[in-house]
């Protein structure tokens, strides 16, 4: 037997790789995935796999609970009052007929950085006997440089004791609601795909009833930005932003081709 899967972790944390896993398994994401599923880029080569219709009702979820932003990670951090008041809000009609017409399309799959603050709130609204969580974790450290590369952090001190600290905020919001609602989860760690991918891949196998190979998770260490290349990647693209158009331009026609695609493999342009 097969279980909706749901995918929670910070952002940047390989949320997008590991529903990536479910995707190809053949789990049911949203109804038009050309239409309401970002596509993948430099950042996420493999796509992003997350709902425009989800992510609309979290940003919900948010508002009804006095947070005013659309995202946790790059506006003013929520307020404790606001993550507290999540889980006490009413289920709206609305979203019960969301989580409906999902299971219409058993299994299903959730994936979404928001869901670490709303979990609680969705979750007596899901059929428990069908539905599990995967928890994921990554070093803070790593998801900080990952944000550098995607510039919403700067090489500040501030920023970076931010990020940080909303990274604990995040895990620890998602871990107190598994515990508060006994939710079934697994904990993984980012790590684990690169360094444990068999017992990783069996582990997720047991826990969601599918039958993946360690190939299967899909792993490319090229993605991984806090690895020397990832690092190198980071400090040029900082180096570049202070160029003038030209002269960065005129650099970047003196470099060969294979050492550009060496450090930027999935950058298009």
């Amino acid at each position: 037997m097969s279980f909706n899967a749901i995918i929670v972790g910070m952002p940047r944390s390989g949320t997008s790789m590991t529903a990536a896993i479910f995707a190809r398994a053949g789990y049911f994401i949203a109804e038009d995935q050309k239409g309401q599923l970002r596509q993948g880029d430099e950042f996420n080569p493999t796509g992003y796999w997350e709902a425009e219709p989800l992510i609309h009702a979290n940003a919900e979820i948010f508002q009804a609970a006095g947070f005013p932003y659309d995202n946790t990670w790059l506006y003013e951090p929520i307020t404790s009052h606001s993550a507290t008041r999540i889980n006490e809000l009413e289920r709206s009609s609305v979203h019960k007929q969301f989580v409906s017409d999902f299971d219409q399309h058993y299994p299903w799959l959730w994936k979404d950085p928001r869901l670490c603050y709303t979990l609680g709130y969705w979750w007596p609204l899901l059929d428990r006997d069908k539905t599990r969580v995967l928890l994921l974790k990554r070093d803070p450290k790593q998801i900080y440089n990952s944000f550098l590369r995607l510039k919403w952090r700067s090489m500040s001190a501030r920023d970076r004791k931010d990020t940080l600290q909303r990274v604990k905020d995040h895990m620890k919001a998602a871990e107190f609601a598994v515990q508060k609602f006994e939710i079934p989860h697994i904990v993984v760690n980012y790590s684990d795909f690169a360094n444990n991918a068999n017992e990783t891949a069996q582990r997720i196998n047991e826990f969601f009833g599918l039958n993946l190979q360690s190939q299967d998770l899909g792993f490319d260490r090229r993605a991984n930005n806090s690895n020397l290349r990832g690092k190198l990647s980071i400090f040029l693209d900082r180096i570049a932003d202070h160029m003038p158009d030209k002269l960065r331009k005129f650099i970047k026609r003196l470099i060969p081709a294979r050492l550009l695609n060496l450090i930027f493999p999935f950058k298009t342009s």
